[in-house]
């Protein structure tokens, strides 16, 4: 697949762990997706942050989490990046919209300018403007990031802050007549959906943006999570049948510091995120 140099305004581009231990994060992903780490010196070497590799090219980030998270129990998340044109602007949007700032923006030396906001409901984004990293140079694939889903209370009220704050526009998703009672949305930039909108699947499940990676086969994925000591929350189970939905299975993992995550497999992989 050709490498990815770049993402529409408000485009899912870019996932990234926080964790408690590194080093056991980064043994579990490589073993379980074949990512190969490059450690790379934070801002005035406090820290050490690591790109994964899937044959040489980027597909995501991990660092460490803040030690007052750590100490107050947090073990870690995944987290996911929006690009946009212009940080400054987007990080007004999203206030101007209701929500809140949780790190104004700021330059990342030459790799990005970012910032991280909460929207309304709690679900905490990054925010990436391009620089010299343009975000993941593949996607949908095994082994890189394919989709994201926002989980939030009131789905509704979501898709009115995404449209105001980053012009994301939610459109409902047919699943078909066979499939389960569900409200689900595809989160769209111009004719492309980027990502699904839905309400919290599991209960006392805080608001968040769920990542998923592909894989080959989700069987093989699941049972080598727990070899390498991750945990096989829900599936594998395969995707309905009908409608709008294309054919697939998922697992729902958490790996072994706690962070939830998703394995998708798919017949057929589609070139970009929601083609």
């Amino acid at each position: 697949m050709p490498l990815r140099d770049g993402y529409a305004h408000g485009t899912p581009g870019w996932i990234d762990l926080s964790c408690a231990e590194p080093e056991v994060a980064k043994a579990f992903y490589g073993g379980l997706f074949g990512w190969q780490w490059e450690d790379q010196e934070g801002p005035g070497g406090a820290f050490t942050y690591s790109i994964a590799h899937l044959e040489g090219r980027t597909v995501a980030g991990l660092g460490p989490a803040p030690p007052e998270l750590v100490k107050a129990g947090f073990r870690g998340a995944w987290n996911t990046y929006l690009m946009v044109d212009s940080v400054d602007a987007a990080y007004r949007s999203v206030l101007n919209a209701g929500g809140k700032s949780l790190v104004s923006p700021l330059d990342v030396m030459d790799a990005v300018r970012m910032a991280f906001v909460m929207d309304d409901q709690g679900t905490c984004s990054g925010l990436l403007e391009a620089r010299a990293h343009k975000g993941a140079q593949v996607v949908n694939e095994p082994g890189a990031f394919t989709w994201v889903e926002l989980y939030v209370p009131d789905p509704d009220r979501a898709a009115e802050f995404y449209r105001a704050a980053l012009g994301l526009v939610a459109q409902p998703v047919d699943f078909g007549p066979g499939a389960r009672t569900m409200s689900y949305s595809g989160l769209t930039v111009g004719e492309r959906v980027v990502g699904g909108l839905m309400g919290i699947p599991m209960e006392g499940m805080p608001p968040q943006w769920h990542v998923y990676v592909g894989s080959a086969d989700v069987d093989q994925t699941a049972a080598k999570a727990i070899e390498l000591g991750g945990e096989v929350m829900t599936g594998p189970f395969a995707l309905p049948q009908e409608g709008d939905v294309p054919d697939g299975r998922i697992v729902v993992m958490h790996d072994p510091g706690g962070a939830m995550f998703s394995a998708l497999e798919l017949d057929e992989w589609p070139a970009e995120i929601g083609d």
